[in-house]
């Protein structure tokens, strides 16, 4: 009888936060909650893809207004080059504004990745400017 060992792939784990700046503006989320600069965010070794991100956000929706949200991950670490992700959108109808939220979503992928390089996480709002945006992206990995 022929037997095949199956190797278990195993996911390590990656996050930064952070707020959209302003409307059609590139924002890196570098921050990771109390620690204000953990540091770069460094494909894990032994990595070969990346294999999901994980993206939740949050506005103040200070102004009527409605606008599209994605992120961009760039750097030495996408051998492939940059990728963007569209990843929600909100608006408002009322000068006063509103509140919206999303819970976290993930987004499976398959993205080659080069071990101990560095990826960069940006996030954008497109449209409008709607108020305040925090976003929070973990980024998942095989290795």
């Amino acid at each position: 009888m022929n037997q095949r060992k199956v190797r278990k792939m195993s996911k390590l784990y990656r996050s930064r936060e952070g707020q959209i700046t302003a409307v059609d503006t590139k924002s890196q989320l570098a921050t990771l909650g109390s620690e204000s600069a953990p540091g770069p965010l460094l494909v894990p070794a032994g990595a070969k893809k990346l294999n999901a991100v994980i993206i939740a956000f949050a506005t103040d929706q200070s102004v009527a207004a409605d606008g599209s949200f994605f992120i961009r991950l760039e750097g030495p670490g996408l051998p492939g080059g940059p990728e963007t992700l569209a990843f929600g959108s909100q608006g408002v109808a009322v000068a006063t504004g509103g509140h919206g939220s999303r819970s976290a979503i993930r987004f499976p992928l398959d993205i080659p990745v080069t071990a101990a390089n560095e990826i960069l996480i940006f996030a954008e709002n497109a449209g409008e400017d709607t108020g305040t945006e925090t976003v929070g992206v973990t980024l998942e990995f095989l290795v």
